[in-house]
């Protein structure tokens, strides 16, 4: 992970398709990040309208076992990538680990780059 000091808040999707949708027909606060079937992915981009580039955390070890940049890929480019990743096929890289506190959990999110 690029920054070592963000905090994400976390929306959880249901489906590779959704998260797909969203990660390449969109562009999200750099506090932004995704829950799917035990996986975050956390918006690491510089700038809300640079590159959307996403660190992908494992769950249950807090460990980054990829980083993609979303706005470069098609919707089915995407859609691929996230079936492998939720498959477990990057489980044995390790980039870094997260600490649990970056992860904001309260309704009530607030940092600089959403006010």
């Amino acid at each position: 992970m690029l920054h070592t000091r963000r905090i994400w808040t976390i929306a959880d999707v249901q489906t590779e398709e959704e998260l797909a949708e969203k990660l390449t027909e969109h562009t999200w606060c750099t506090c932004s990040g995704f829950r799917l079937s035990g996986y975050l992915f956390l918006n690491d981009a510089t700038c809300p309208d640079g590159a959307q580039e996403y660190g992908v955390i494992k769950e249950s070890t807090v460990a980054q076992v990829e980083s993609i940049t979303f706005s470069w890929c098609s919707y089915y480019r995407a859609l691929q990538l996230i079936c492998e990743i939720v498959a477990g096929r990057y489980d044995g890289q390790r980039y870094c680990h997260l600490p649990p506190a970056r992860i904001d959990r309260s309704r009530r999110h607030r940092c600089p780059a959403c006010n």
